[in-house]
Formats: structure tokens, sequence, C-alpha cells
């Protein structure tokens, strides 16, 4: 039987994953459902086949893929693997706020509403003070 809790993947240029998950770890506490991928040392190619090998071994039926740059190279990655695994969501702008939003309401929401709200919650983390 597949599990209904999420399972998710950071994707981004250079540390920023690592990175985004080690500072979100640090308010919310360490997290088991996250995967971090970057393309810093890999080609596409290589990092395509260990996102899939890791695609394969997880048993749940909701998987979103958290990605940087829009139109970047993480992100036509991360459509190219969609195409195999339709039920793949991807979110791209990923930043503190939304994987805030995220693992806190992870187990508490369905998975539509938790993408929305995590959407809706990035775009409050954006926010202009001006005189």
């Amino acid at each position: 039987m597949k599990n209904d809790l999420p399972e998710s993947f950071i994707i981004a240029h250079g540390d920023l994953a690592r990175v985004l998950l080690q500072t979100t770890e640090k308010i919310v506490g360490k997290q088991s459902n996250v995967n971090t991928f970057s393309n810093k040392t890999d080609s596409l190619p290589v990092l395509a086949e260990k996102i899939k090998q890791r695609l394969d071994k997880i048993n749940t039926v909701n998987v979103i893929f958290f990605i940087d740059l829009m139109g970047g190279s993480c992100w036509t990655l991360a459509n190219l693997i969609r195409k195999q695994y339709k039920d793949i969501v991807i979110i791209t702008g990923v930043n503190v706020p939304m994987l805030i939003s995220y693992f806190t309401n992870l187990q508490q929401m369905s998975f539509t509403d938790l993408v929305n709200k995590v959407i809706k919650d990035g775009n409050r983390g954006i926010y202009s003070l001006i005189k």
C-alpha cells in the first residue's frame, strides 16, 4: 500500500538545495521525507538518473519537486522527469517560508490543499519595505 505522506525533492543550482534544507531544519527540526539534489557536480543525465532511482524506491503517491528557478536547467530536468512520473507536482521559486509551510502542514492537510498553502505562504515570504 502506498503512503499518503508526500515525499519532497529540493532541486537547485549550486549548494542552494542543501542550504535551504539546513536553514529550514534549524527552524522546524530534522525532516525525513526530503531529498536534496544539485547540478553542481553532476551532469543533468547523471542527476536525472539519481532522482529516478530515488523515485523508484519511495512508497508514496504524492511527490513535490521544489525548484529554484523556472526555466533553468533544474526546472528543465524536473519537467523531463515528470513526463515519466505523472503525479509529480513542481513548485518553482523555492524559499524558506515555503519550506517551513510545507513541513509544518505536511501531516495536517490534503495534498492539494498543502500545495496551495505552500505556494501562498512562499509568496507571503516576499515583501518589500519602501519609504
